[in-house]
């Protein structure tokens, strides 16, 4: 372990001071060179569209209420950037800035005023845009343009509303690094409580208060800087589910909002790190068919898809009707927006299925394949597991020898199973404009022996559909107390034994008729309990997890076991 001496520690401080306030100066000039796009540059374009049709596109008056107020942000924050850059220039003569927010102070009060039309000006460019077919036509050339970096026009907007939080952020962290004796200290203290106050009135003073200040708890919750405050984003739902890995259950706390579904890990009290914002566009949520699973849901999205897990199924469903809700809303939205386009363009919003390689698959955990899902080679230490990047499901080396692009991977080459090798090549010959491209087929051959199962054991897989039953029960073999866990189905009367819930070949399968149940009701321990007789003769003991879950299984088996006439 490392030691650092006071001097190296108040060393380290003074460079990460210096590091700050060039990035509270840098920042600025970027934020400036925002509000000189929208109140000189946006303007200037739709002057010269002016010009070019011969009569206004827009109503100045409108065009004034759009840009509400950024004409004094932006002599504002020009003036401050100059002082900063002034200070930061001449950071070794006089290390010193909080003082110039001290001054600026009564003026950083013009962002409420800002914030507090934010809203309602948006929606007048959004009116306006669909109203005025020659404005539209501007803005949007303006969108495409270098200038703008293909962003839209509301994302800068917004820059305004996220610089008082980025100020806070950013004193904040100031304040950490200065020693209690510098001349700075109480500058920057008094800066902070102006730059909060402010923040406090801007969240106060929203249309959607509520709405904004959640935004910016969760904004200011997260490691590092992230936007999550955006142009007509709305909190819906946070909780906390369990994320199924490749291997293990892990925490996440999720924050559903209406355009987008975003997960986080817990760093500490309040805090969290951001893994992912996936938008509601293309994402799909289900519930596994497998009763086994009833606290599960199944997310579908293009960047990423994965399996969560409630505390309950209540849970599950709360969180399964409130994403499927959302996504719905979302959607309809998307084709109201483009109803004045073609029909075409508009059916194209709603999801018909993606092609294969488009979208992320969810991966098969680990636990649930005991074998490879093609050839059904058992796996070992030696003979690995491998996921198919293009479907998800387990298999083994020897299956999954191919690599091919695949587009939700930015069409980069990834491991693809012999199945999903074939079907992609298929869509390949078959589309002119392909959204995978073929690759080289692998280069290296796996052999293995594989073992000869039964053609009765392939027949039904561990997740088919329309069974009796199906989930994890312990058996023990007649009077023997060993007990083991196992997954099992009830399909056409005929018991089928499996390693795992995903396995594609049964280790056995036993027509039920001819057998019958004698059940245990001693004690609670004892009702989880069935045995399985033939004649006299004792096959199997069977204890479910709970009493609920033993009645249902005993239900499925005594139905199995009655001839129908």
């Amino acid at each position: 372990m490392v030691i650092c001496s006071e001097s190296q520690e108040d060393e380290m401080k003074r460079k990460k001071l210096v590091h700050i306030a060039q990035e509270i100066m840098s920042s600025e000039k970027v934020f400036v060179d925002v509000l000189k796009l929208l109140h000189i540059d946006f303007r200037d374009a739709v002057a010269k569209a002016t010009r070019q049709n011969g009569k206004p596109v827009v109503d100045e008056r409108i065009l004034s209420q759009i840009l509400y107020y950024l004409p004094q942000l932006y002599q504002l924050n020009r003036d401050l950037q100059r002082e900063l850059e002034d200070r930061v220039a001449h950071w070794s003569d006089h290390q010193r800035l909080s003082d110039i927010f001290v001054q600026k102070g009564p003026y950083l009060k013009m962002y409420s005023t800002y914030i507090r039309q934010f809203d309602n000006n948006v929606a007048l460019l959004d009116e306006q845009c669909r109203k005025n077919t020659a404005f539209a036509a501007v803005v949007k050339e303006f969108e495409m343009s270098p200038r703008c970096a293909s962003l839209a026009l509301k994302h800068y907007l917004l820059k305004p509303v996220q610089r008082i939080p980025q100020y806070q952020l950013l004193l904040t962290d100031y304040l950490k690094n200065l020693p209690e004796d510098s001349e700075d200290y109480k500058d920057t203290q008094a800066a902070l409580g102006i730059v909060k106050e402010v923040a406090n009135h801007a969240n106060d003073i929203m249309k959607q208060g509520d709405n904004f200040q959640k935004l910016m708890q969760i904004q200011y919750s997260l490691n590092g800087h992230h936007e999550i405050v955006q142009p007509g984003r709305v909190f819906l739902k946070e909780g906390t589910l369990m994320k199924l890995s490749r291997k293990v259950m892990q925490p996440r706390v999720f924050f559903l909002f209406n355009d987008a579904l975003m997960y986080t890990t817990p760093v500490q009290s309040g805090q969290y790190k951001l893994n992912s914002v996936l938008s509601l566009a293309g994402m799909k949520v289900s519930k596994p068919s497998q009763e086994a699973y009833q606290n599960e849901l199944n997310i579908e999205s293009v960047e990423r898809s994965f399996i969560l897990s409630a505390s309950s199924a209540t849970e599950r469903d709360e969180w399964l009707e409130a994403i499927a809700k959302a996504i719905d809303d979302y959607t309809k939205k998307k084709i109201t927006f483009i109803s004045s386009r073609s029909q075409e363009e508009a059916e194209c919003v709603v999801d018909t299925g993606a092609p294969l390689g488009s979208k992320a698959p969810i991966w098969i955990p680990d636990l649930r394949a005991t074998m490879c899902m093609i050839c059904t080679c058992e796996f070992t230490l030696t003979w690995r597991r491998h996921h198919c990047r293009a479907c998800g499901r387990v298999v083994c080396q020897a299956c999954s020898a191919n690599k091919y692009y695949l587009e939700y991977l930015k069409n980069q080459p990834a491991r693809v199973c012999d199945h999903c090798f074939v079907k992609l090549q298929e869509n390949s010959d078959r589309c002119a404009s392909t959204s995978v491209s073929p690759i080289k087929p692998g280069a290296f051959s796996f052999t293995r022996k594989q073992k000869k199962i039964p053609a009765a054991l392939k027949e039904v897989s561990a997740n088919t559909e329309n069974s009796s039953m199906s989930g994890y029960l312990n058996r023990s073999k007649g009077n023997k107390k060993q007990w083991k866990r196992l997954w099992f189905v009830i399909k056409n009367k005929v018991l089928y034994t499996y390693a795992a819930s995903e396995d594609v070949a049964a280790l056995e399968s036993q027509p039920l008729l001819g057998f019958f149940l004698r059940e245990e009701k001693n004690g609670p321990a004892q009702k989880l309990q069935f045995k399985l007789y033939h004649k006299n003769t004792l096959f199997y003991i069977f204890k479910a997890d709970d009493i609920p879950t033993a009645q249902r299984w005993i239900e499925a088996f005594q139905e199995a076991m009655i001839l129908e006439q």
